[in-house]
């Protein structure tokens, strides 16, 4: 199979060489013109301009440009414009564009945080070495997540990061991840050793590092868990109080996110800009369809004449800006391309179900639904092109699973075509329901009342009668639901080892990206005990039982990095012991690893050391989290395979 191939590149594209030079050539036409851009480079997808015609009222000298066939660069290129005809900055203070940035600049200069609307989406900026500019943006945006840093160019990196990763300027708008030893930016950017960084491959920034000597901290313009804002409208209502925005006059109509990859591993955690608006092919063969994904970390996915669309991660549907924006684009796709099937996923109370029935049903078309564990699976193949069978193990948070349990640390075998459940994680009691996932410490009380009950005053911030309820409720089985996520096991760890023991969660994943922050301060190869268990003579389960127990033992005794590096190995051991006994049973060798679980780089990177005489897939192309769900559920419209 060749899997998917990029078709079209209906995509964001930096700055080309030829356009950079001319953005600062002086007798150029384009001299500091912010939407300089041709057919090798520009804005495509947030404009969601398809025509052959160019898309402003073009000027003589442009025309001239779009007709002749002998300049190549401009040659029916449909957003061809200059100062004269193309799109205008709304700012009445300056009227050349020179002016413009050289008043920007300044005031990031000052400390102060802005927002910037380029040619493809809405920016926050401001100095990435002031402490309280970037405390700003964060109360501004009202986020706690880490926050990329973008550089001129690498050399500016150098001078401000310590880091062992090897570091170039890709042509890419991606914010690469790479983990560091020190820094001179401010110390509230983000946690632990790891930083997202960026190099201006943009105009608008390409001109702004020209007057600035410093990196700046950038975000997509939203307060934090909504969509990113697509209209002049939302941005002025909700920010003009707080900061200066600089406004242009072109109309979004697509959704931009930053896409976000792991510089050495390649893995992307989100899918946006430079990567989202082109399509895919696949010898697979599918029923023109819409696959509406799972509810936290959306995305939507369409079918068309053999060609493949898959959206920007949107966020959790049960935010009501991001649902908005998510049923805007699902009625967008339906306009723009008909369907015979519906596909969603298998758990019946997520709001991306209830409106894949309520289209199936509008329609007269089929609704298929796709378990969540095989979707990531699913999802992986068609991303790396997998031909034959695979061992794929799917760890994530929460997942309806076909047995009517909570899935979350599933081991398949099987291709595209079939997948079938061969080993999980043991199933783990969870009292509180979604309440304890926002407090891990629920997590972890629940955890020990029910297997090691003599530890319960381990907990010292939850009163006598928490606990007893707790207690209680798992002793009589009485709102008690079970598990096999591996990403509740991150949890009660990270609550053992004293991360999370009185908090909420911030943010989706928070304790677990807090463990492994810990966890890169110790080089340790050690792991925990462990248990492997067969069922019912086929079904294989990890018990981590003991790999608790010994944190516990082991707490006051050891470092608490080292546990936590240790807890990384088990996790990894684990898996490779069963990857083992599938082997020698099934003849598999090659194994694929999906689910947002895999976005930690640790547990990757003890994964490729250990799982060497292998054949290894993580994803490349589209992110393992559930922003790439709604890919693997191509998987409901499949009509045949050719060979």
């Amino acid at each position: 199979m060749k899997g998917l191939v990029p078709v079209n590149p209906n995509y964001d594209r930096p700055i080309c060489t030829d356009c950079l030079k001319e953005l600062f050539d002086k007798s150029s036409r384009r001299y500091f013109y912010p939407f300089i851009g041709c057919n090798n480079c520009g804005s495509f997808y947030s404009t969601g301009y398809t025509d052959a015609k160019p898309f402003f009222k073009i000027c003589s000298e442009c025309e001239i440009q779009y007709n002749n066939e002998l300049i190549p660069r401009r040659y029916r290129y449909a957003f061809i414009s200059c100062p004269k005809c193309g799109p205008k900055m709304n700012t009445e203070k300056y009227s050349n564009y020179y002016d413009i940035f050289s008043y920007i600049s300044e005031l990031l200069s000052g400390g102060q945080v802005i927002i910037l609307k380029t040619s493809s989406m809405f920016y926050f900026l401001c100095d990435a070495t002031n402490e309280k500019s970037v405390d700003y943006l964060r109360k501004v945006k009202k986020t706690f997540k880490p926050l990329p840093v973008m550089f001129k160019n690498p050399d500016m990196l150098r001078k401000f990061v310590d880091t062992n990763e090897y570091i170039n300027n890709p042509v890419s708008f991606d914010i690469s991840v790479i983990r560091y030893t020190k820094s001179k930016l401010a110390s509230n950017i983000a946690q632990g050793n790891y930083l997202g960084v960026s190099f201006a491959n943009d105009p608008f920034f390409v001109l702004i590092f020209s007057f600035i000597d410093f990196p700046l901290v950038f975000s997509s313009v939203n307060i934090s868990s909504e969509s990113p804002y697509t209209s002049d409208q939302e941005v002025l209502e909700k920010f003009s109080s707080y900061v200066k925005i600089f406004l242009n006059n072109l109309e979004f109509k697509n959704i931009q996110d930053f896409s976000v990859v792991y510089n050495d591993l390649g893995v992307p955690t989100r899918r946006g800009l430079g990567r989202v608006g082109n399509f895919f092919e696949s010898n697979y063969k599918f029923r023109d369809c819409i696959c509406l994904g799972p509810e936290l970390e959306s995305s939507v996915c369409i079918s068309k004449n053999k060609k493949i669309f898959l959206s920007t991660r949107l966020g959790h549907l049960l935010n009501a800006h991001v649902y908005g924006a998510y049923e805007k684009l699902v009625d967008d796709l339906v306009r723009m391309a008909d369907y015979e099937v519906v596909v969603c996923d298998l758990h019946p109370y997520y709001l991306s179900t209830k409106l894949a029935k309520k289209l199936a049903e509008q329609k007269g078309v089929p609704l298929k639904q796709i378990q969540h564990h095989k979707a990531h699976i699913y999802s992986l193949i068609l991303d790396r092109k997998i031909d034959g069978k695979i061992i794929g193990f799917s760890f994530d948070g929460t997942g309806y699973g076909e047995d009517g349990k909570i899935w979350g640390g599933e081991v398949f075998i099987g291709d595209f075509l079939d997948l079938r459940r061969v080993a999980h994680f043991k199933y783990i009691p969870i009292v509180a329901g979604d309440s304890a996932i926002e407090n891990p410490v629920f997590i972890a009380l629940s955890y020990v009342s029910k297997y090691l009950p003599e530890k319960i005053d381990l907990f010292k911030q939850v009163n006598k009668l928490q606990k007893d309820i707790v207690m209680k409720q798992i002793s009589t089985e009485t709102n008690v639901f079970y598990t096999s996520s591996v990403g509740r096991l991150f949890d009660i760890a990270a609550v053992l080892l004293k991360i999370k023991e009185d908090h909420k969660i911030a943010f989706s994943g928070q304790a677990a990206i807090e463990l492994e922050n810990l966890a890169t301060k110790s080089e340790t190869e050690k792991y925990l005990p462990f248990e492997i268990h067969h069922q019912n003579g086929s079904m294989i389960y990890i018990d981590m039982l003991e790999t608790f127990r010994a944190i516990i033992e082991l707490r006051d005794k050891n470092d608490y990095s080292d546990l936590a590096r240790m807890f990384h190995n088990t996790i990894v051991e684990s898996i490779y012991r069963v990857a083992l006994i599938l082997r020698d049973k099934h003849n598999i060798n090659k194994v694929g690893f999906s689910g947002g679980v895999f976005q930690n780089k640790i547990l990757c990177y003890t994964i490729l050391k250990k799982f060497r005489d292998f054949d290894i897939y993580f994803h490349r192309n589209v992110p393992p989290n559930d922003s790439g769900i709604a890919l693997g559920q191509l998987n409901g419209a499949l009509e045949e395979v050719k060979v």
